[in-house]
């Protein structure tokens, strides 16, 4: 039961933090480079804190690296319906 717990807080929290800093990055540049911008940050950030860990970093790099990917479609396609519905 905690593993379901511990993954769909991950999921929650990357979709919470990829269309966060892509709704921020939205006011700066298009919406498809605010959502791809959002992901490099994301990465750049998780990627650097987990590798700090040491021995656990595999796991913690897998604790966010797949829920964001899982979450990436979803805000790719909604970055392409704000494109199409604004005609930026």
């Amino acid at each position: 039961m905690n593993d379901v717990a511990f993954g769909l807080f991950a999921l929650a929290y990357s979709g919470l933090v990829l269309f966060a800093v892509a709704s921020s990055l939205r006011r700066l540049m298009p919406p498809m480079r605010a959502a791809l911008g959002a992901f490099a940050l994301s990465v750049l950030v998780h990627a650097a804190t987990t590798l700090m860990i040491g021995e656990a970093a595999s796991l913690a790099l897998a604790f966010w690296g797949i829920p964001h990917l899982l979450i990436l479609p979803l805000l790719l396609l909604s970055a392409r319906r704000q494109t199409h519905s604004n005609g930026t």
